[in-house]
């Protein structure tokens, strides 16, 4: 790929590319032996095409599997520019992005969004998986093995982790992000915590996130810290009886010190509301 400001496609091990794109969406892939299996096709079709080119950059094998973290529009619709690839995801994932109203709530956010590709999301013919799994799913593709898990809710309802253990490389979609508060709107905070924990548990030294650098298995930490003491603070408070002002303001007091320097804290009342809102 030609040298740019905005996007890098970085090797991580032999065949495994991260194709970073600052302050949009990250996505990934892998080369096999006759194939390229794609993780995340991006927002709209355009961004699909422009990964597609990325790719030849790299490697002119077929593009063979498609694999949704998650159903965001911006980490999904681009699924139709793959015609003939396999499109793997959770089976929460199908449902979602096969919920017509789920879909128009989307579609209208991002077309009212005033963004360059707004308009374009008018017209994405929303392509869900046609290969979904419950739990877990394993591939042995160009000699690695590729372990896709569901460790249950949390950024979304169909969170998926695309683990190679032998190269101890994890794609987390937005559970995890290299110090960066996460978008909470679909969330869901009183599983999130295990959810993270259990990624935990897998042997990994770096983590490719739907936004943002590369992270360490440190940072992963740091991520699962960040979402366990932000739910902790907030179900304090609300046992508390605490309104939603005091209960962000002494949440973000308490988070400031670790992580306040981190990207969107800026922004974290927003967060803290939409956690408080969805706490039982």
């Amino acid at each position: 790929m030609p040298a740019s400001s905005e996007k890098e496609i970085i090797e991580l091990d032999s065949g495994v590319y991260a194709r970073l794109w600052h302050n949009m969406t990250n996505a990934g892939f892998i080369v096999g032996d006759k194939g390229v299996l794609v993780i995340d096709s991006l927002g709209v079709p355009s961004f699909a095409r422009d990964l597609m080119q990325d790719i030849r950059y790299v490697t002119n094998k077929p593009i063979q599997y498609v694999v949704d973290t998650h159903s965001h529009w911006d980490h999904s619709w681009g699924n139709e520019e793959f015609a003939e690839a396999t499109i793997i995801g959770h089976q929460n994932c199908y449902a979602e992005m096969v919920d017509i109203e789920w879909n128009d709530n989307w579609r209208r956010k991002v077309v009212t969004g005033n963004h360059p590709w707004s308009q374009e999301a008018s017209i994405v013919n929303i392509t869900p998986p046609n290969l979904t799994f419950e739990t877990s799913m394993q591939l042995y593709f160009g000699g690695k093995e590729i372990n896709l898990h569901y460790f249950g809710r949390a950024h979304t309802s169909d969170d998926i982790f695309i683990h190679l253990p032998k190269e101890r490389i994890v794609f987390t979609g937005d559970v995890a992000e290299d110090r960066s508060v996460p978008y909470f709107g679909d969330s869901y905070p009183e599983d999130w915590p295990e959810t993270a924990s259990r990624l935990l548990s897998l042997p990994v030294e770096r983590f490719v996130s739907g936004h943002g650098p590369i992270g360490s298995y440190e940072t992963l930490v740091e991520a699962q810290n960040f979402i366990r003491q932000l739910v902790e603070n907030l179900r304090n408070a609300k046992q508390e009886v605490q309104d939603e002002v005091a209960a962000s303001n002494i949440t973000r007091a308490a988070l400031n010190p670790q992580f306040g320097d981190w990207r969107g804290f800026d922004r974290i009342d927003e967060a803290i509301l939409e956690v408080y809102r969805k706490l039982n």
